[in-house]
């Protein structure tokens, strides 16, 4: 009998606690929560995330630091149905609210798997009642080390496709040119034949010209 009495009490405690956490906005990483719209902006932009995901990650925010049990869960996604299968329920509706804020269960940033207990929030987290899209620091290390080496790695990337680009233009470049030089080339000694075979021409037939003239002056010499 004292037992029902007990989980009650916890149950308006857990309430009581949920009620005097000030601030209607819920700032973390890259995220922002509207608590009394229920809405979840990543960077400024609108987060399509299920209402059942949206409590959870609401119980999560206000008991961040804190172990939330699966039972915890559990009463406040589902407080007047009970579930058979408890830990299924919650395990999927943890890991899909990890899908929304692409976070992973082996190398947490925010929702960490606490064995045989429950969830722990380790993200900070920031309430106001004023909106901001200012961002929070990320408090894991290998998490901030891994986007310093996306964001080297996304610039050298940029810097790479630019020095392609530029290699191709210039080989491009160099090609064409090449080929022009060549026409000219070609165009050059075609002409520089011809006018060649043309004086050649001419020097024949004056040649020519020149022995009929003298052969025909030696036939008509009345000396002869």
């Amino acid at each position: 009998m004292s037992a029902q009495p007990n989980v009650m009490a916890q149950q308006d405690s857990n309430e009581g606690l949920l009620k005097r956490q000030p601030g209607r906005y819920a700032r973390f990483g890259a995220f922002l929560a509207d608590l009394e719209r229920a809405e979840l902006y990543q960077n400024g932009q609108r987060v399509k995330v299920q209402a059942k995901l949206f409590q959870a990650l609401v119980l999560l925010l206000r008991r961040a630091g804190d172990v939330v049990t699966r039972e915890e869960v559990r009463r406040q996604l589902w407080p007047e149905t009970f579930l058979t299968n408890l830990d299924a329920n919650v395990n999927t509706t943890i890991n899909k609210l990890r899908q929304v804020l692409d976070d992973s269960p082996e190398r947490p940033s925010y929702i960490e798997t606490v064995p045989r207990r429950g969830y722990s929030f380790v993200a900070a987290v920031e309430f106001s009642d004023v909106r901001s899209e200012a961002v929070l620091e990320v408090p894991n290390q290998r998490s901030g080390t891994e986007l310093l080496a996306n964001g080297i790695g996304l610039v050298w990337s940029g810097k790479s496709f630019y020095v392609f680009a530029r290699v191709i233009s210039l080989l491009f470049g160099g090609m064409i040119l090449g080929a022009l030089l060549t026409l000219v080339w070609f165009f050059s000694q075609a002409k520089y034949r011809r006018a060649s075979d043309g004086a050649s021409l001419s020097s024949a037939t004056w040649e020519c010209s020149r022995l009929v003239g003298l052969s025909g002056e030696n036939h008509f010499n009345p000396r002869m």
